[in-house]
């Protein structure tokens, strides 16, 4: 059996991606300048505060231990 020589009319790649149309091949659009200073100010903007790691009181850890612990005995459980 003799595998097809490629040419340049012929497309390369993935046989999948060969059988897709060419309308889902084309490149993705750009945003314009405006969009994207736009998208960036509402992402600073969404974003919380960095986490304080000197500001942690003994509830949170407890808080997380105890939720640490419900975790590990659930898959525990579901492991047995």
């Amino acid at each position: 059996m003799s595998t097809p020589h490629l040419t340049a009319a012929a497309p390369s790649g993935h046989p999948f991606r060969r059988s897709l149309p060419p309308r889902v091949l084309r490149p993705m659009p750009q945003f314009e300048p405006e969009v994207v200073a736009a998208m960036e100010r509402a992402e600073m903007q969404l974003r919380s505060p960095d986490v304080n790691w000197k500001k942690l009181t003994l509830q949170d850890v407890k808080d997380f231990l105890l939720a640490y612990c419900a975790c590990f005995l659930a898959v525990a459980t579901f492991i047995s």
